[in-house]
């Protein structure tokens, strides 16, 4: 079942000119996610299995302590197997759990109703962008660049552990 953030659930409440607009993932307070699981997994001295179930705990920033269910299931491209946790509101497989403030629940993005900050850009050339280029293009190719350095990183790290 989908849950949208309220007042309630959030201290920020954000409205804009055409009212409330949906609190996007890179506002989260905290981001849990499936990689940071399969990387201590691969370093435990017992090996991990496809099949395998478990609990995972985060300490985030120091203050607060959070369990997540994940379970290992067989998958082509990751060696041991690809790592999934499991959203406590709506027991769905998901990659990441987030925590939308310090003191909020945690749950999934579609249980939490966030949404990306590339859905709402507006990609229409217009003006001199249309010469170019637009914001997205490039905010596009720098994440795209990120990701790839992240994802460099983490392979350095699990070559190293196994």
């Amino acid at each position: 079942m989908r849950r949208w953030l309220n007042r309630n659930d959030v201290g920020t409440w954000i409205s804009g000119r055409w009212g409330p607009r949906r609190v996007r993932i890179d506002e989260c307070w905290a981001i849990l996610t499936a990689e940071n699981v399969y990387t201590r997994l691969l370093g435990d001295p017992e090996p991990m299995r496809v099949g395998s179930r478990g609990e995972a705990t985060f300490l985030l920033a120091g203050v607060r302590s959070v369990v997540v269910q994940f379970e290992v299931r067989a998958n082509a491209v990751w060696r041991y197997g690809r790592v999934f946790l499991r959203c406590p509101r709506c027991s769905g497989r998901v990659t990441r759990i987030y925590l939308p403030r310090s003191y909020a629940g945690h749950a999934c993005r579609r249980c939490w109703g966030l949404t990306y900050r590339s859905r709402m850009a507006d990609y229409k050339r217009r003006g001199l962008s249309a010469y170019l280029g637009t914001w997205g293009e490039a905010a596009t190719s720098l994440a795209r660049e990120r990701r790839r350095e992240a994802s460099a990183k983490r392979w350095a790290e699990r070559r190293a552990l196994r």
